[in-house]
């Protein structure tokens, strides 16, 4: 036997827990850090060793959103001060926005799961917002959910800060905060008309982009219009000498300008994307890039000559870029999983020195950082450290208990539930997706699935011969890619929640409990509210007809249960319901006209629109002469979306035949791109999950390396071929709105008029469009990996993390006491599970009746018996989750205690064991799960009488944000 003694290395024995030390940010030496000291002088430059400057970067990944310094004084060793997450969200990766105030001391961020660019009201009022002292780390966590749109938070010249809340079709005009990024402290709400973008404070009030004109916000929402440019302002970068700096388009070009008073000049000219405008701290501004022509600048606007994309430091003097591999693009299918190296390629101004940086960005828990945001508002009042029982019960008179999770209390009104141990969702591997994909678009995916196939409790059936695919309008079939486009950007190819492929879990499920987390009302954000419940599942995320009979959302019918489970259990499955879903967006869209290039289904390109109604809808048309078709909030012209923005995960210079290294780094701000843009780009540039490299084949270009790379570029539109006369938009023409309450609109370029003759900004689009009249041969062909006539079997199952299903490592009289009763069929194990006692859970209740500490618990098969339980550690009661393991009443005497902790949900480094020996005697133990992954722990021999229990309780241990698994107890009568 290999067991762990006393005392090994992650084991303590403690008479109570000890105080817990603050930490501390993690520092990780790369780069010029790693230069010999006699070196960094002429790497770095003169001055170096004094300098205030400070790099700083972002990276967000399944366990939240890092933020990373570096500064010249240290060599620039980079260090993660912040990471920010919140709890009860189920995301492949946290992403964000940041901008650091005028002194160089404190980052404004704003962050959410990946997922929240899916939902238009997320984007664009959903992101968390929190200032990090760049220095210490602190966190302070603000009381309001803001926009995810590239140029929010946007920073002025000193510690005030703009944050914008955007509105949307059913939601006009946007609501602005001016936050005092040193106090932590906000302004009140300011609403505007219409839309505002890229916000700045300047002075005691505003500037942003409204329309094509460059306008002044004071603290009461009045708006003067300060300067017109050629289309709207974006990248607006206030100075130090009470300048405002801006980019616009023209066309095929693009001009950096500068606005002091009433005077606008030209700063800089050349082509789209070609250069760029960042800020500094102190008032500092930067011109980046390669500008065919500048002119005099201004002291507080300094030239680099450095990437236009690239990040630049507080002083100017480093800059560099992300170079985000393929792999980072889905960073391990765990919360659990370590986080993907930042990989940063870095240049020195002053010496034109090339650097190199690789971080590993760590968990790290800062002062404020695990604290629930307040924009989630509170759960209630309750005595502290109260817990309410699961409905559990005694399984038999052996005394087997199972945990049991009842659907009855609360009653959810998703159809299929999460945490029950019969409904364990398989994750497959991306080849399984693909596979599945490429059958299903022929309607070919009709292999039989016994009964019982895989633990799911259904009958016999056949993916598609459940969800027989829809006949294309036009004819032709699905583009392979466009599909798993989709697919990637829905759920990053997961139908299982926190699992790697080849494991089971909870069903990836959309909002679940329906918290209600970006609307108005902070106070109820942990409240469960079943009828809000988005009911999303898998890798398609699959929405309709996934409510309960009888707990439909309006016009909704629910499916039979059969298919609801088969879609939230079967991967297949969910890909055949997708996919008609998919095929049904394409039928609506090209019937009413709205037809991209020359209509070929099996070309990327033209899935533009359908895309665009797979995401945010269509609104058909009511014949009554009323706008209709697909929305605003993903229309490519829509200023949420940076104008000078290259196609997503292309590569930076299509012209450029050595660059072959795709952007990735795309991939950590999604929400700079509409959703449309996103599937073409993931058909185009495939992510990288870990187990099958490149986790799908792409799509491809056809011609000479040069012609088929431009052409692949060209995968993204003129963002105003969807502003026309077929929707009354004109991106040229200056109207003014006169609908009641648009009477204080700027003119714009919408021209539809409502019922009664007024201009009321409702351009919807509904025209067909061509941007590649030989689309034949310059659009995207798929790729099919698994052709149908070659008859390709289902790929295997994956294998992480196999589960341990019997204690052949434990002597052989051991008595186990697991979370599953004795008999339960586990999807990896069988029935192989013993349980020999008793086990029970307990969560502490939010509001009456309602377990907010179940929100953000889960479960996994590769357990001991195969399953475990786990949660975050939080060290709030609140969250708190209480596990019991107790032997049979019967047991009493010397006896040997181990707990099993399993390969991945245990990260912990201080799960507190509570040994009761039923006299009264209490020992309490500290186990580093961390490093005890898949084996077990020896907490020691003691003698036990009878009512003797092991006792894990989660908010015993530090609020640092890692997961805390809960698994098996072991009692070995007569001791080690």
């Amino acid at each position: 036997m290999a067991l762990a003694a006393a005392g090994a290395v992650g084991l303590a024995l403690l008479w109570v827990p000890p105080a817990q030390a603050k930490p501390q940010p993690t520092r990780e030496p790369a780069g010029v850090a790693a230069v010999a000291e006699a070196e960094r002088d002429r790497v770095m430059g003169t001055g170096w060793q004094s300098s205030p400057d400070r790099a700083w970067t972002t990276a967000g990944d399944a366990e939240g959103f890092h933020v990373l310094v570096a500064d010249a004084a240290e060599g620039y060793a980079w260090r993660t001060v912040a990471t920010l997450s919140e709890s009860g969200f189920d995301t492949d990766r946290w992403i964000g926005n940041a901008c650091v105030t005028g002194s160089g001391r404190r980052a404004v961020v704003v962050y959410a799961p990946r997922t929240f660019t899916n939902k238009a009201e997320l984007s664009a009022r959903g992101g968390f917002t929190a200032v990090v002292d760049l220095e210490t780390g602190g966190v302070t966590k603000l009381p309001a959910t803001t926009s995810l749109a590239y140029f929010n938070p946007g920073c002025g010249t000193g510690e005030a800060v703009a944050l914008t809340q955007e509105g949307d079709e059913q939601r006009p005009g946007t609501r602005l905060l001016r936050l005092d990024a040193e106090r932590a402290k906000l302004g009140p709400k300011i609403t505007v008309k219409g839309q505002l973008t890229s916000t700045v404070p300047v002075g005691n009030g505003f500037v942003g982009a409204r329309g094509a004109y460059l306008t002044k916000v004071d603290g009461k929402g009045g708006t003067t219009d300060l300067a017109e440019a050629s289309n709207v302002p974006f990248a607006i970068r206030p100075d130090g000498s009470g300048g405002v700096n801006y980019l616009e388009l023209d066309g095929t070009s693009m001009r950096a300008r500068r606005l002091t008073g009433d005077r606008q000049v030209t700063l800089a000219e050349g082509g789209v994307g070609a250069f760029g405008l960042e800020r500094g701290a102190g008032g500092r501004v930067f011109l980046t890039g390669k500008p065919s022509t500048v002119a005099a600048l201004p002291a507080t606007v300094q030239r680099l000559d450095v990437p236009a994309t690239a990040e630049v430091s507080t002083t100017g003097r480093l800059a560099f870029e992300r170079t985000m591999t393929a792999e980072e693009t889905l960073p391990g299918g765990t919360a659990s999983a370590a986080a993907a190296p930042v990989r940063l390629t870095a240049v020195v101004p002053q010496t034109r020195k090339a650097v190199s940086f690789q971080v590993a960005p760590t968990h790290t828990a800062t002062a404020g950082a695990a604290e629930v945001s307040p924009a989630l508002g509170r759960p209630g009042a309750t005595a502290a450290g109260t817990t309410s029982r699961a409905k559990v019960a005694p399984a038999a008179a052996d005394d087997d208990l199972m945990t049991r999770f009842d659907p009855e209390d609360p009653d959810p009104w998703c159809a299929v539930p999460r945490n029950d141990m019969k409904t364990l969702a398989y994750h497959p591997r991306p080849r399984q997706i693909e596979w599945a994909v490429d059958y299903a678009i022929f309607g070919a995916l009709t292999q039989s699935r016994p009964a019982n196939f895989k633990n799911f409790g259904l009958p016999a059936y056949s993916p598609q011969g459940m969800f027989p695919p829809r006949t294309l309008a036009g004819g032709g079939h699905v583009s392979a890619q466009i599909m798993l486009g989709i697919l990637a950007q829905e759920s990053n190819l997961w139908q299982a929640s926190q699992t790697e492929s080849g494991e089971y879990g909870n069903p990836l499920i959309g909002n679940y409990y329906g918290r209600n987390y970006y609307d108005e009302d902070t106070s109820d954000d942990w409240r469960i509210h079943w009828d809000e419940a988005d009911c999303g599942y898998g890798v398609g995320q699959v929405t309709d007809g996934m409510r309960k009979a009888g707990k439909e959302k309006p016009g909704e019918v629910a499916r039979p249960a059969v298919q609801q489970r088969a879609i939230a259990l079967d991967y297949a499955a969910n890909i055949a319901a997708s996919l008609q879903i998919l095929q049904d967006k394409w039928n609506q869209t090209y019937s009413n006209g709205l037809v991209i290039n020359n209509g070929d289904p099996t070309m990327v390109e033209n899935w533009y629109f359908a895309a665009w109604a797979y995401n945010s809808g269509f609104y058909p048309s009511k014949g009554d002469g009323g706008p209709w078709g697909v929305g605003w909030s993903n229309n490519p012209i829509n200023p949420r979306y940076d104008p000078a923005r290259h196609p997503f995960l292309d590569v930076r210079n299509p012209f450029d035949l050595d660059d072959n290294v795709p952007v990735f780094s795309d991939a950590a701000h999604p929400q700079d791109w509409p959703y449309q843009e996103k599937v073409i780009g993931w058909a185009a540039q495939s992510i990288d999950t870990g187990d099958d490299g490149v986790g799908f084949r792409t799509a491809f270009w056809i011609g000479e390396p040069l012609d088929a790379r431009i052409r692949r570029t060209q995968q993204k539109p003129d963002m105003r071929l969807f502003c026309d006369s077929s929707n009354n938009c004109d991106p040229l023409a200056r109207v003014q709105p006169n609908e009641p309450g648009l009477e204080q609109e700027p003119p714009g370029p919408c021209l539809h008029k409502n019922g009664s003759g007024q201009y009321d900004l409702k351009c919807w689009y509904h025209a067909p469009v061509t941007w590649k009249g030989d689309c034949e041969e310059s659009c995207g062909f798929e790729g099919i990996r698994y052709d149908v006539p070659d008859n390709y079997a289902e790929p295997v199952d994956g294998t992480h993390n196999p589960p341990q299903c019997t204690a052949a490592t434990l002597p052989a009289n051991a008595l186990i006491v697991d979370s599953i009763s004795s008999g339960t069929s586990m999807p990896r194990c069988g029935n192989a599970p013993r349980n020999d006692g008793t086990f029970v859970m307990e969560f502490a209740e939010g509001w009456p009746g309602e377990y907010t500490s179940k929100i953000d618990t889960h479960q996994l098969d590769n357990g001991f018996g195969g399953h475990h339980w786990f949660t975050r550690a939080r060290g709030s009661a609140k969250f708190r989750v209480v596990a019991t393991w107790a032997p049979p009443s019967s047991h009493t005497g010397r006896s040997g205690v181990f707990v099993y902790v399993p390969p991945t949900g245990g990260r912990v480094n201080d799960a507190y064991y509570e040994v009761n020996t039923g006299d009264g005697r209490i020992r309490m133990l500290k186990v580093d799960q961390e490093a005890y992954h898949g084996r077990w722990a020896f907490l020691g021999n003691y003698q036990l009488r009878s009512g003797a229990y092991v006792r894990l309780d989660t908010s015993r241990s530090a609020a640092s944000e890692k997961t805390i698994s809960m698994d098996a107890v072991a009692f070995v009568p007569g001791g080690i």
